[in-house]
């Protein structure tokens, strides 16, 4: 089931974000960065995000089984990149528990993200991704996104990041 994330689930998004963090970047961020993830801090850090009524971010939650998160994605509203324009959204955040992966959660998050930045007549979603994560930007082009040529630094650990894009609203 997804849907709208509240207050409440800011431990299980919490939980869910340090675990795809120490899984999926180990090759890629320091043993340091990723031993030193507290879920306490994440869930801090959600707790006020969902709370946050004026945020531009939006949060949909995949429970499996119900009542338990097993993924989300966090959509900002315009892109926070100096660049895009006013009709851009951001996919700020996608993440499925590690032992959920190729499960079809994360395909349903995005897709239901998408439907509605479609439905309210978006031009197009960017998203940032580490530039060595292989397997994240294969997800993502499989949805459509396709690397923009934009490229940053993720701040706390140097790596570069590159930006995908996908059109909204063709067809």
């Amino acid at each position: 089931m997804v849907r709208e994330a509240t207050a409440a689930d800011a431990r299980g998004i919490a939980e869910v974000h340090v675990r795809c963090w120490q899984a999926a970047y180990g090759g890629i961020l320091g043993k340091q960065l990723l031993d030193d993830l507290s879920v306490e801090l994440r869930e801090d850090f959600w707790k006020a995000e969902l709370g946050d009524e004026s945020s531009r971010a939006s949060t949909l939650v995949a429970e499996d089984p119900p009542g338990v998160v097993a993924g989300f994605i966090t959509v900002v509203l315009p892109s926070r990149d100096e660049d895009a324009g006013d009709r851009t959204a951001e996919i700020a955040a996608t993440y499925v528990d590690p032992s959920r992966w190729n499960s079809g959660l994360g395909r349903s998050l995005l897709r239901e993200a998408l439907a509605g930045l479609d439905d309210d007549r978006w031009d197009d979603a960017t998203l940032w991704i580490f530039q060595r994560n292989a397997q994240g930007r294969a997800f993502y082009a499989r949805s459509g996104f396709r690397l923009d040529g934009a490229k940053s630094k993720h701040d706390p650990s140097g790596v570069t990041t590159a930006r995908m894009r996908v059109p909204l609203g063709v067809g």
